[in-house]
């Protein structure tokens, strides 16, 4: 587990990329499903991004800052050769809404420490650790949150298979 602390010029980026990238969905009329009742759309974007940046600077990689209307190609970041998908969550497990759309070789758990209705003010991000698709796969447990069976995973089931620079 680490902590991670964006700087003000890494948080205005993200803000920047986020806001182009909302634009543009209203811009082609595309609508996020909602999985948070208590958050905006912006919001969880925002947070998804911030934690991909936390990620990116802990693993000494680039971030991918292409607005895409199609959304990404399922991962995130490539890190050490292998494609991740950042789950950013305000809880301490690994969540996919279907287990089919964990498309990545590896997942990485990022929490939210502070507002997730303001994830750029007075937060940091906490990096639990990584777990390959097969091992999610297997270790995984069903939980529904209100809105839906979830595929879950605890932080314990974790590990850091992958090179992080700063861990």
């Amino acid at each position: 587990m680490i902590d991670v602390y964006l700087t003000k010029e890494e948080i205005n980026s993200a803000l920047n990329f986020v806001n182009a990238m909302r634009h543009d969905k209203k811009e082609h009329s595309v609508v996020d499903k909602k999985f948070d009742a208590k958050n905006t759309s912006w919001a969880v974007n925002l947070m998804g991004y911030l934690g991909e940046v936390a990620v990116a600077k802990t693993y000494n990689v680039s971030t991918d800052s292409r607005v895409l209307t199609s959304g990404d190609a399922g991962y995130d970041l490539i890190i050490d050769g292998k494609t991740v998908q950042v789950k950013t969550s305000i809880t301490n497990q690994l969540i996919f809404n279907a287990k089919n759309l964990f498309s990545a070789d590896y997942a990485i758990l990022v929490q939210l420490i502070g507002d997730r209705t303001n994830p750029h003010i007075d937060s940091y991000f906490r990096i639990w650790g990584d777990i390959s698709k097969e091992k999610f796969l297997d270790v995984c447990f069903e939980k529904d949150y209100g809105y839906g069976t979830r595929y879950v995973c605890n932080f314990s089931d974790l590990g850091q298979e992958l090179n992080a620079v700063t861990i």
